[in-house]
């Protein structure tokens, strides 16, 4: 019998390809760092395409330690990628992804229309800065490849595959070490916490943007999310390829509405 190989292979595939995600941000970062230094009174002392790097460290780092978080717990809690049974055990690809491609796009997408719709029955109870406009709306090629990426990939590297995986061994060793894996309710509390720890992350440019009242407070717990839980449940039952499908569906909804 085959013994099972070490997965480094699939590490630095998902690694290379959360740099490059993170890249994708840089466009955006070189448009809008100026006006947010210009705004909190910070001179640009270097140039603006060295802060805009700069400024992408963080992110990095997150994927970085939800990656190696995902590498050496995930299948030890239950979870499991196809990428890394492909490169420990040998097992189909491709087959695998199809198996799971329609469920995951559906259940995505059906998160971006219902995450749009919500969104445009709360515009009359927002403040104007958060209101959605024709110019804000409007996707660029490095917008809509970020989305993909980033926000497709290396957004579910960093919460499902990192904050997810960490929240339920954490809680399956300190309250059910007697049991062989966590049980639904622990795994159903990692899924809701990690979706709203994503939710609560935006509390800072939300703020920034607007007052923070109740209603301004409860959108971006839901925008941010809604589709954490769908993606946390297929990432539970379908593997971590499943709730990057579900998630890239999802922003793909968004860029059409946009369109």
């Amino acid at each position: 019998m085959q013994h099972p190989r070490k997965p480094w292979r699939s590490f630095v595939f998902f690694l290379f390809v959360g740099v490059i995600a993170v890249l994708s941000l840089l466009p955006m970062q070189i448009e809008i760092l100026p006006r947010q230094l210009e705004e909190l009174g910070v001179p640009l002392k270097l140039p603006i395409e060295i802060m805009a790097v700069l400024s992408l460290l963080n992110p990095l780092l997150f994927i970085i330690v939800g990656l190696l978080i995902g590498h050496f717990l995930a299948e030890r809690t239950g979870f499991y990628s196809f990428i890394y049974d492909k490169d420990r055990y040998g097992t189909p690809l491709l087959s695998r992804l199809r198996a799971v491609f329609i469920i995951s796009a559906l259940l995505g997408g059906i998160s971006g229309v219902f995450i749009v719709t919500v969104d445009f029955f709360l515009q009359p109870f927002l403040p104007e800065e958060l209101h959605i406009s024709g110019a804000e709306s409007t996707v660029d090629f490095f917008d809509l490849v970020a989305r993909l990426l980033y926000g497709g990939i290396a957004e579910e590297l960093m919460l499902r595959f990192g904050v997810m995986t960490l929240v339920v061994f954490i809680m399956w060793k300190v309250f059910q070490r007697s049991q062989a894996r966590p049980t639904s309710v622990i795994v159903w509390i990692g899924i809701i916490l990690s979706a709203l720890l994503f939710g609560l992350g935006h509390y800072a440019a939300t703020a920034a943007a607007t007052d923070m009242t109740p209603i301004v407070f409860a959108r971006m717990i839901f925008l941010n999310g809604f589709g954490g839980i769908i993606y946390g449940w297929l990432y539970w039952r379908r593997g971590l390829e499943a709730g990057m499908i579900a998630h890239i569906a999802t922003h793909v909804v968004f860029v059409l509405f946009s369109l």
